[in-house]
């Protein structure tokens, strides 16, 4: 068994334990998973490595890939769960898409597709602190 394997297996456990998200889960173990990726593999090679993280994700924490075609060329994006922004929304800056030509990997990240088009909003916290003896039922 290889450490990455390990490593899955420990993240199942907690996640069984309650104590870590499916999201939590999937922006975990993407670093493992992208540095196994190289530019050029072919998409039978790469998506069976990114959806084995993203695997734990419902459909709403997802990012339904990309299908077109451009010039002749079949264009496949898909969208792999790299982040996460507690502020209730799921946007493009949480996601690492993968561009795929003709079936083989030609970019990763968002510069060929011209930045996120969403993003996650910064939530600040309130602290509120109460005078001695104040009693607040809220």
């Amino acid at each position: 068994m290889t450490r990455f394997h390990g490593f899955l297996i420990l993240l199942a456990l907690a996640a069984v334990a309650g104590c870590v998200s499916p999201i939590d889960i999937a922006v975990r173990q993407y670093p493992a998973a992208a540095d196994q990726i190289q530019l050029g593999a072919s998409e039978a090679d790469v998506l069976p490595t990114l959806e084995a993280v993203q695997a734990s994700l419902k459909a709403e924490e997802r990012k339904r890939p990309d299908h077109y075609l451009a010039d002749g060329t079949n264009v496949f994006v898909y969208y792999a769960r790299s982040g996460y922004y507690a502020d209730g929304l799921t946007t493009d800056d949480e996601f690492t898409p993968y561009v795929f030509h003709n079936g083989r990997l030609v970019a990763i990240g968002w510069l060929t597709l011209g930045g996120p088009h969403t993003q996650g909003q910064v939530v600040p916290e309130t602290y509120i602190q109460l005078a001695p003896g104040f009693n607040s039922r809220y």
